[in-house]
């Protein structure tokens, strides 16, 4: 559960006011938005389809096909790197030039929220599944933690950049993508877990992007404003950590 909730702390770059005040906005029911029910077509297609994977013997056939492409002892770590990849291109668009469509403390407020929904979802799932690891080393297969967090971010960026540079915002989903393989590499999950954590975690991502839920959540300080910005350490042997700076102005 600890490495869950890391996992949830390392994902987010939070950043937070000083206030005076707090204002919350309820928004009418004319200013309620529709949901495009059409986007949630793909997410629930990978989801079906992870679950249908894992049929026993289906999904073994699938592991030993996808470890004969490649040394049996095939091993590394990057896939504990790069699916931070998304989470940091979010907050690095607009400084290399692209337009995003919220304002930077609006993409801190959706990514702390869908890290939260997502950890939360994965956690519950993996308890109740209980299904074990491909090596055999744990009964937390199902679903893939590390896809479902990297599918998020990579989604948050799409919703984020699409307007502006449709190849920038799909960059994500390269190292989501990534990610997601080296799990099956290093026989750490099977192919059916990162179908389900990928629609999982893409699910999460439209719809808190579609809610926008915290947009109305504002912070106001007339007088200085103080800022709070984490980031994750990662030592070795697993170890990880969060840096805290603040700023005063």
């Amino acid at each position: 559960m600890i490495r869950y909730f890391i996992i949830i702390l390392l994902f987010c770059s939070m950043s937070f006011q000083a206030q005076d005040s707090l204002s919350v906005d309820i928004p009418s029911k004319s200013e309620e938005k529709e949901y495009p029910y059409h986007r949630f077509i793909l997410p629930a297609g990978l989801i079906t389809a992870g679950a249908l994977l894992k049929i026993r013997s289906l999904q073994r056939n699938l592991q030993n096909n996808s470890q004969r492409m490649l040394h049996r002892n095939f091993k590394t770590k990057a896939d504990n790197y790069i699916q931070y990849a998304p989470a940091m291109l979010i907050f690095s668009g607009n400084s290399l030039g692209f337009q995003s469509k919220n304002t930077y403390l609006q993409m801190e407020k959706n990514t702390l929220l869908a890290s939260i929904i997502t950890g939360g979802a994965i956690f519950i799932c993996k308890r109740s599944f209980r299904d074990i690891r491909p090596d055999g080393s744990a009964r937390n297969s199902f679903p893939s933690g590390h896809s479902a967090l990297s599918f998020t971010m990579a989604a948050l960026q799409f919703s984020e950049y699409k307007d502006s540079n449709i190849w920038y915002a799909g960059s994500g989903f390269v190292f989501a993508g990534a990610t997601a393989l080296m799990r099956v590499a290093n026989n750490r999950h099977w192919c059916g877990d990162i179908l389900a954590g990928a629609g999982l975690g893409i699910t999460v991502a439209l719809i808190v992007d579609q809610w926008n839920p915290l947009s109305k959540l504002t912070f106001q300080s007339p007088d200085k404003k103080i800022s709070f910005i984490s980031y994750p350490v990662i030592g070795s042997n697993n170890t990880f950590g969060l840096c805290i700076s603040m700023n005063i102005r």
